[in-house]
């Protein structure tokens, strides 16, 4: 069918010499209580484990399903969940707006607000869990003075990224409360590694820290000579802490018993995406994306570094294309023998046999795919900077269905408990999701508009079980074979866009290559596509169908109407 969307893609005293505060700051919001206490007890890095997996199918979760929406008046950037609470950071960026940069705490089951802490900057950490705190980082991306000019030369190092302030924070979790607070020169925008009672940290200033996550002291810092932009390090169980910085572009091994440097590696020619790509542990061997060639001519290489050594084992060259404006690469995810990784440059989510590095598969999204994936027995489910979240078969890369929700999918990953997955995107929502709404067969939610009462509305309620019936076609499908969720939802459906039909029936009457197009030729055209025959203009059948269509379209004002107003039906969401 030939539709397309009418909506776009659219403080207290210094302890000497470590730099920590201890006390309170910032507004906080009325604490509520969690109503349960579902998921991990502790959420200790970026995407909750190793190996980037942050999925939870045990039994004690098996039938969690919740659906909520949470709105915060900022980008959210990363969310973590622990004992019944999702944590989320905004990156609104606006230091003089009080509804800006803070962490939010929300209820897992219903998505109310149990309290939220404005930080000095924006936010754009993991917000790691554990032991009644939670730990994040604040700070940018920019640079300045001599740090600026230099980061355009692969060669220059010594350069420190964010123009502040920076600081590592410790909140009390039942709060929002400051614990403490440790500032540092560069920004804090990798997530930290709890382990213990130890919390480790890299960040801008090419610097790993390690701290008591109870009191903040600071244990040991080492110096590594690369900044860490956005990527997060991980723990080995080697005591190893892997870290992937800039300027120079490689990937270090620190031991932590040591706190000296074990190994270093270069990234090869890579001129960004490493230092952004949170590295993924497995099986001994550490994985990273970076971004090779130009900025005219990029390209996204995964890498498999040995845990041990350092040494390369292989690299895999994933494919070419545009350098978008928001750079970030994707984190690889590992799970049974397979590195799922996406790319900003192709559009891209892949599938490579971690030994061989041999590509299984690659699946086309409608954007860039900065988003880190999430695995489970039955699907992998990621997201793009369309604003386009999907489901997958981890084995084949097969769409099994995908949903638009409403704003770009960054460098973050989604949360898998139980049947829900959660997800924060660049429009500031927190999505609770039940994951067989990703499944094209189960999609089909009713749009929140009053059916009129009598005849008409039972004629609507007609034309609703034509679109979703199998009766217009020989072939068995329906009109909800393409426009899922009773023409409510857009998705994407092998490589192709398909629209809401919300306000589409508006945009007719319309006038297309001289001719007149109307909504009931529009209809027998989708028919047609069907296999099915078309519509005669005294069966009731086609105006059943045009009435549910008008119903999807209460509130859009009609095309014959004379409107500038936003939401008029000109255009109408099909052609």
């Amino acid at each position: 069918m030939n539709w397309v969307s009418r909506y776009g893609l659219w403080a207290l005293p210094v302890i000497a010499g470590v730099g920590v505060w201890l006390g309170f700051s910032g507004t906080q919001t009325t604490v509520a209580t969690a109503s349960t206490h579902v998921g991990p007890t502790s959420f200790d890095k970026y995407a909750m484990t190793d190996n980037n997996n942050p999925v939870d199918e045990s039994a004690s979760v098996a039938n969690w399903q919740v659906r909520w929406t949470y709105t915060a008046p900022e980008p959210l950037q990363q969310a973590s969940i622990a004992n019944g609470v999702i944590y989320a950071s905004g990156d609104g960026g606006n230091l003089t707006d009080p509804q800006d940069d803070r962490i939010y705490a929300l209820d897992a089951a219903n998505g109310t607000l149990l309290w939220s802490r404005q930080l000095n900057n924006m936010s754009m950490t993991t917000p790691v869990v554990g032991d009644g705190l939670v730990f994040v980082g604040s700070g940018n991306q920019l640079f300045q003075g001599n740090n600026l000019a230099n980061e355009n030369n692969l060669n220059a190092t010594n350069i420190v990224r964010g123009t502040g302030p920076n600081a590592i924070y410790a909140l009390d979790a039942a709060n929002g409360h400051v614990v403490w607070k440790f500032s540092t020169p560069g920004e804090d925008m990798p997530s930290f590694v709890l382990n213990g009672n130890t919390l480790y940290a890299a960040n801008g200033n090419g610097t790993v820290y390690a701290f008591n996550a109870t009191s903040g002291q600071l244990l040991w810092s080492l110096n590594i000579g690369s900044y860490v932009s956005m990527s997060s390090p991980v723990l080995g169980p080697n005591g190893y802490l892997y870290v992937s910085g800039a300027h120079p572009y490689q990937v270090y091994a620190i031991n932590t018993a040591t706190r000296q440097i074990a190994w270093q590696s270069a990234v090869p020619h890579v001129f960004g995406g490493s230092d952004d790509s949170s590295l993924a542990y497995a099986a001994n061997m550490v994985y990273v994306e970076g971004t090779t060639g130009s900025w005219t001519a990029p390209q996204s290489v995964l890498y498999a570094f040995n845990a041990t050594s350092g040494r390369l084992d292989w690299m895999t060259r994933l494919g070419s294309g545009i350098l978008p404006t928001d750079i970030e690469v994707s984190a690889p995810t590992v799970v049974n023998g397979a590195v799922y990784v996406g790319s900003p440059v192709t559009d891209k989510e892949y599938a490579v046999n971690a030994h061989t590095g041999q590509i299984k598969w690659a699946f086309k999204a409608a954007g860039g795919i900065s988003e880190s994936a999430a695995v489970t027995s039955s699907a992998l489910y990621v997201g793009d900077s369309a604003g386009f979240l999907y489901a997958l078969n981890p084995t084949t890369g097969q769409e099994l269905g995908s949903r638009f929700l409403s704003g770009t999918l960054a460098a973050d990953f989604p949360i898998v408990i139980g049947q829900t997955l959660y997800q924060p995107d660049e429009n500031g929502q927190m999505f609770a999701l039940p994951t067989a709404d990703l499944l094209l067969k189960n999609e089909m939610h009713a749009p929140n508009i009053p059916i009129p009462s009598g005849v008409l509305g039972q004629d609507i309620q007609k034309g609703e079980a034509l679109f979703m019936g199998h009766s217009l076609s020989p072939t068995g499908l329906s009109c909800d074979s393409c426009h899922v969720g009773g023409g409510t939802l857009t998705t994407y459906q092998n490589g192709i866009i398909v629209p809401s039909l919300l306000g589409a029936a508006a945009g007719f009457p319309k006038v297309v290559n001289g001719q007149v197009k109307t909504l009931d030729g529009q209809i027998n055209h989708c028919i047609k596509s069907m296999g099915g025959k078309p519509l005669s203009v005294s069966d009731p059948r086609l105006v059943d169908l045009n009435l549910y269509l008008h119903w999807l379209s209460s509130g859009w004002t009609d095309n014959l109407e004379a409107s500038t107003q936003k939401g008029s039906g000109a255009g109408g969401g099909c052609k």
